[in-house]
């Protein structure tokens, strides 16, 4: 058993549950239920402080999910470089999970630079589309976290 192979693939693990999972809890639960509760202006503020809080444990998992990703990656014997899909299934099947990670990522920015954001400067403190607008931005990183994974277990099996 490698220790070093073991450690990455389980702060990889963990990296990829805490951010698919924090959107996933938002979007299905925390949004949802402050929506009801919470009035007008500090809706805004509170979908803000929300986002304020969870900021460096999106910063850290993308951290810690890209540096495991490229050590599993460079160590696994099925990868055959850079741009190299002719190989074999594992290498398309991680050239396709790579893009939807970039697109999660791009999501990710726009969760943050256009919609949260809005909420801090209280450009949208009680707009129910911005609300909703979050809400299927979150559902869509949790479609895509689930595709990542589904693309993971396919390209481990093959």
């Amino acid at each position: 058993m490698d220790l070093a192979q073991v450690g990455a693939t389980w702060l990889h693990l963990l990296a990829t549950v805490a951010m698919i999972g924090y959107y996933a809890i938002l979007g299905l639960v925390v949004l949802p239920a402050i929506r009801g509760l919470v009035p007008g202006p500090a809706l805004g503020e509170s979908i803000a402080a929300i986002e304020r809080r969870a900021t460096p444990l999106i910063i850290g998992s993308l951290a810690i999910f890209l540096a495991t990703g490229v050590f599993l990656m460079t160590t696994d014997p099925r990868y055959g470089g850079v741009g190299n899909v002719s190989g074999s299934t594992w290498a398309t099947l991680f050239l396709v999970k790579h893009v939807v990670v970039l697109a999660m990522v791009g999501v990710g920015v726009y969760v943050d630079a256009l919609v949260a954001r809005r909420f801090a400067a209280a450009e949208a403190p009680d707009d129910p589309a911005a609300v909703r607008l979050l809400v299927l931005s979150c559902g869509v990183m949790t479609l895509l976290g689930a595709v990542v994974l589904f693309l993971t277990a396919a390209a481990q099996g093959s």
